[in-house]
């Protein structure tokens, strides 16, 4: 076993201006893909195919921007409903048991092994 190569590989920075991070977050947030997001800003083609191409690359500060915008996404309208059910709104206690529900079922699928899904 090589011990004396175990150095993480260094990803290429991909600088962002404030603005320009906002804008992803935002369109992650609403769900645009990475090629969307990408579309939608005003790079050169060379600029969009690096940032989709970081976007796949866990780990990449593109990912984990992305990552965290659908984050956001995902849980501020969950914790505006989880406020509204506090404050004893029978339909938002309803709604926020079917979302817990399916955040549930969506997190037992993310974890499960490939070979579970095979017969």
């Amino acid at each position: 076993m090589n011990t004396e190569n175990n150095d993480k590989p260094t990803l290429p920075a991909f600088p962002l201006t404030k603005a320009e991070e906002d804008e992803v977050m935002k369109l992650a947030a609403v769900g645009f893909m990475p090629h969307e997001i990408a579309v939608s800003m005003e790079w050169t083609r060379e600029r969009r195919a690096a940032f989709c191409i970081l976007a796949n690359v866990p780990g990449s500060s593109i990912s984990v921007l992305i990552t965290a915008g659908r984050a956001t996404g995902r849980a501020q309208p969950q914790i505006k409903l989880q406020e509204a059910a506090k404050a004893g709104n029978i339909e938002a206690i309803k709604a926020l048991q079917n979302l817990q529900r399916t955040n549930r079922f969506n997190e037992l699928v993310n974890n499960m092994d490939d070979d579970e899904f095979t017969p």
